[in-house]
């Protein structure tokens, strides 16, 4: 049993790094809820409970994007967590919002201080680099302070999972019945709250007409949501292609004909 956790903790540790390298590798959303909750899910041999609580968590960080200075709570870790947490204790998916929001607020805390003092102290060694004109020992800094950044940050949350996960468990034996109903309660509102933030985006005169068609074809025809969503990017590569040639046509000098 202890060999089996200690594995599931390295890859956890594995799946971190993974999500933690989204920018490094061009910012393809691989740090996102749904992925993360599905690739602990994979690793922890219960895949689809891995997908419901990655959707339930990217509900709950929806809007966790960074803006400026601005550092949102670290939902990898939250993520990573909350998932493990029910899948290997069996409680309801509205306990991983519980447990992950808190624990991603406290692994900010790091991040936070790793960028004030470590990636602070790189980036006055990069301007140094500059001065000497040496790009090479550039590229080397930033990447030696990325991946060691990803590898003690993977480091934590392996650790968490390691020795917190049966603490939680125990810990929670002592909460009132009431909270965790009213946990679950509050995951089940997520949804809701998500697809209200997605329409009030979608609500404007440019966009109705696509979000039209996807209830005509929903209700009218019966058509599924992956059945949709395909739909949907038929359309977006139809707009995407078209309006390349308009702008290619608005290039075009008419002096040269």
């Amino acid at each position: 049993m202890g060999d089996n956790l200690l594995f599931q903790a390295i890859m956890i540790g594995v799946v971190y790094i993974i999500a933690y390298m989204n920018v490094y590798v061009g910012s393809p959303m691989i740090d996102r809820p749904i992925i993360v909750g599905t690739l602990t899910g994979l690793v922890l041999g219960d895949l689809k409970t891995g997908i419901t609580v990655g959707a339930a968590m990217e509900l709950a960080f929806l809007g966790a994007v960074p803006i400026g200075a601005s550092n949102p709570p670290d939902m990898i870790s939250g993520t990573i967590i909350g998932t493990a947490f029910v899948i290997l204790s069996g409680q309801e998916v509205g306990m991983a919002v519980a447990l992950g929001i808190p624990v991603a607020s406290l692994m900010s805390i790091v991040t936070n201080l790793n960028m004030m003092f470590v990636y602070t102290e790189v980036a006055h060694m990069c301007d140094r680099a500059a001065e000497e004109g040496n790009a090479h020992k550039i590229e080397v800094l930033f990447n030696v302070a990325h991946f060691a950044t990803a590898f003690i940050l993977a480091l934590i949350v392996g650790a968490g999972f390691y020795f917190g996960l049966p603490v939680i468990e125990k810990l929670l034996e002592y909460v009132p019945e009431f909270i965790l109903t009213g946990m679950d309660v509050v995951a089940g509102m997520l949804p809701a709250i998500g697809c209200a933030m997605l329409a009030r985006m979608l609500l404007r005169k440019e966009l109705s007409p696509y979000l039209l068609i996807g209830f005509l074809l929903v209700v009218y025809l019966g058509m599924p949501t992956f059945g949709v969503a395909l739909v949907g990017l038929c359309v977006a590569a139809l707009v995407f292609f078209n309006s390349g040639k308009k702008e290619v046509a608005a290039d075009v000098d008419d002096n040269e004909f």
